[in-house]
């Protein structure tokens, strides 16, 4: 991947770190091998830590999904169990207004 395209990449996102910004400030101003290789060091140094802190995220909103998919499931099994009894109760009641 050129500069360019990597650029391009990076420019997709909404970047606040300043260390970040004034590299890529600086590889505007004076396009040399210096420039870049400090741009793609604050790259790399920025990207690893949002990968990673994207990555403790998802994992968290897993944990959470998994939690709430369990509920739901004891939720539903409870609600199943509640309804036989009901239903079971209609029966006998139904039974006994014909007695």
């Amino acid at each position: 991947m050129n500069l360019s395209e990597l650029l391009a990449l990076v420019d997709g996102f909404r970047i606040t770190d300043k260390r970040l910004l004034r590299a890529r400030a600086a590889l505007k101003s004076d396009h040399n091998e210096t420039a870049e290789r400090a741009f793609c060091k604050e790259a790399q140094r920025y990207f690893q830590l949002l990968a990673r802190e994207a990555q403790e995220h998802v994992a968290d909103v897993d944990r959470r999904l998994d939690d709430s998919y369990q509920r739901e499931f004891n939720l539903n099994a409870e609600r199943a169990v509640a309804k036989r009894r009901l239903d079971g109760a209609r029966d006998v009641l139904r039974a006994l207004d014909k007695a």
